[in-house]
């Protein structure tokens, strides 16, 4: 099963969104800022990384760039979300505007997941 880390300071919006994800049939863990998400990617290891744009202590753009220094994270592929019209973003991340279309945000999450790399393969082992 997949895991998203759902980053977002409007509670309102991270409840939303949780609930569209999970229907979705995704795990979801939530943070409210960019620090929390950053303490949490490691351990969490998640499957996509959708963040808010414009966050107190660290916005979506600080946060993408310090999961590309981290080897742990920097494959993890991440949405910026805002409402804002455009957004350069980092390699690795995707620009998703906050329309209220849940069918947008429903595509794009899909279409992360599918482009996510693929972990290592279990490696084969012969019985003797």
């Amino acid at each position: 099963m997949n895991t998203v880390l759902l980053v977002d300071d409007e509670p309102s919006l991270l409840d939303l969104y949780t609930l569209v994800l999970e229907d979705l049939g995704l795990v979801v863990a939530t943070a409210v800022n960019g620090e929390e998400a950053l303490r949490m990617a490691p351990q969490l290891r998640p499957d996509l990384i959708i963040t808010d744009l414009m966050m107190p202590r660290m916005n979506g753009l600080e946060l993408c760039l310090c999961l590309q220094d981290d080897p742990r994270v920097r494959d993890i592929p991440v949405i910026i979300h805002s409402s804002m019209d455009a957004v350069v973003t980092p390699p690795g991340a995707v620009f998703l505007r906050k329309t209220g279309l849940l069918a947008e945000f429903e595509a794009q999450v899909a279409r992360s997941l599918a482009l996510k790399p693929p972990g290592p393969s279990p490696s084969l082992t012969s019985a003797a």
